[in-house]
């Protein structure tokens, strides 16, 4: 009986020891699977972070390349711009309206194209470590930058390949009688020479494909807003991955809302920012009392006695400014900023949200006027416009004008968003930046 106790007793201990050991290889075995977890997550973590860090690497490439591309396409748009308005080609050509139309026609043919950069993305999505971003902000603004990448490669293969097709036609027909240098360079000419080539300078800038290239460069707005979009969401993505966050903080908020969209019908608030077109949005134009093909004849041989007031140095390009010369001698003439668009014959946007439109101008010799008008798409073009007069400084001056002040134009559709009107008189001024605000 005492030796059954015993033996109970003995049982027991044992059984409370194994009992205790399988317990305790448990808790070892939960915490060795719990650091190998945590090892794991780690590694994953420390694998996905290399893989945002190669992507922001390869997004800092791309926007550096971008920036290059969208300012050699602004460049070829303006020049294109400025041929389109200002040289007229059924009149004898002056040498450096040869040299302006050849550099011109030569940038609008130049092949662009932006090559992203998506390995680190392409090892992302092999790897299998995207599922970690699911769910999280940035994994939205990867997909949209790979996308605007996609949609940015597919309208340049379409763009350049017409590109391709214009230049091969215009080869084609290309006037025997003129040598390409004698295009280029038409300065090296002698005056016989030049006078001789005339007719041939004609066939070729006369020529429907030399237009349509023109028109080309011209028809940028999409691209030039894709540039734009991709530019701000790279730069919010290198943004999140330089302060090591995944979700949309106040920086990359900001950086994200600024993504302009012309098809919400709003309009754009700058205009010319440091003497850069907003050409996404907005085309430039001319207009005058006497026809543009009058450029280039003499006051002698001109009809009613008056020529083409502007030239292909009326509005020149500085580092941040344009600066606009008329030199005056017909009855009315204007420069103006419009919306671009070829949905409707006269495209508007809606700017009733903003109060002013701000302008910094100053005049290149002393006590110049000019007058600022805005027309809707429904404003007929007979002169009946708002015209605000403004008087200028030798100076950089803000000048702010409330809009209620253009009685004729409709905000909720504007057209033109801003013109300048001349008179007779002659006009220099310079521009340096043009936007819409709201009032304080």
């Amino acid at each position: 009986m005492k030796r059954d106790f015993f033996d109970r007793q003995e049982f027991r201990k044992y059984s409370l020891y194994g009992v205790g050991e399988l317990v305790l290889i448990v808790i070892g075995i939960l915490i060795a699977l719990q650091i190998d977890n945590w090892n794991s997550d780690k590694k994953q973590e420390e694998s996905l972070r290399n893989y945002l860090d190669s992507i922001a690497r390869n997004i800092r490439d791309d926007l550096s390349e971008v920036r290059a591309i969208r300012e050699d396409r602004q460049t070829a748009n303006v020049l294109a711009v400025w041929r389109q308005s200002f040289v007229a080609d059924n009149v004898p050509y002056a040498v450096d309206e040869i040299a302006f139309s050849s550099y011109a026609l030569a940038e609008a043919q130049r092949i662009l194209f932006f090559d992203a950069n998506t390995t680190g993305y392409d090892a992302l999505k092999s790897s299998g470590s995207l599922e970690q971003l699911q769910g999280r902000d940035i994994e939205q603004l990867l997909y949209d930058y790979y996308d605007t990448v996609a949609r940015i490669t597919h309208a340049e293969e379409s763009h350049n390949e017409y590109i391709r097709a214009l230049s091969l036609q215009l080869m084609a027909d290309w006037p025997a009688d003129l040598a390409l240098f004698e295009f280029t360079d038409p300065a090296v000419l002698a005056a016989d020479r030049f006078d001789a080539a005339q007719p041939a300078f004609r066939k070729v800038l006369g020529n429907p494909k030399t237009h349509a290239m023109f028109n080309l460069a011209d028809s940028v707005d999409q691209l030039l807003l894709d540039y734009d979009t991709l530019d701000r969401l790279g730069s919010a993505f290198i943004h999140m991955n330089d302060a090591d966050t995944m979700v949309f903080d106040e920086t990359a908020t900001a950086l994200l809302d600024d993504i302009y969209d012309v098809n919400e019908g709003l309009g754009f608030a700058e205009i010319v920012a440091d003497g850069r077109i907003s050409l996404h949005t907005y085309g430039f134009g001319a207009a005058a009392s006497v026809d543009r093909r009058l450029a280039g004849r003499s006051l002698e041989t001109a009809p009613g006695g008056a020529e083409y007031p502007f030239r292909i140095d009326t509005v020149q390009q500085s580092d941040d400014n344009l600066r606009i010369t008329y030199k005056g001698g017909v009855d009315w003439a204007a420069i103006f900023f419009g919306v671009r668009g070829t949905s409707a014959l006269r495209p508007g946007l809606d700017f009733s949200a903003f109060d002013q439109l701000q302008l910094e101008l100053k005049g290149n010799v002393a006590g110049e006027t000019v007058w600022v008008h805005m027309k809707d798409s429904l404003d007929p073009d007979d002169g009946n416009q708002t015209d605000i007069e403004m008087a200028l400084t030798e100076q950089w001056q803000t000048y702010n004008i409330d809009l209620d002040r253009f009685e004729n134009a409709d905000l909720s559709q504007l057209h033109i968003v801003t013109g300048f009107l001349f008179r007779r008189e002659p006009k220099s001024f310079s521009v340096r930046n043009i936007r819409f605000v709201k009032a304080e």
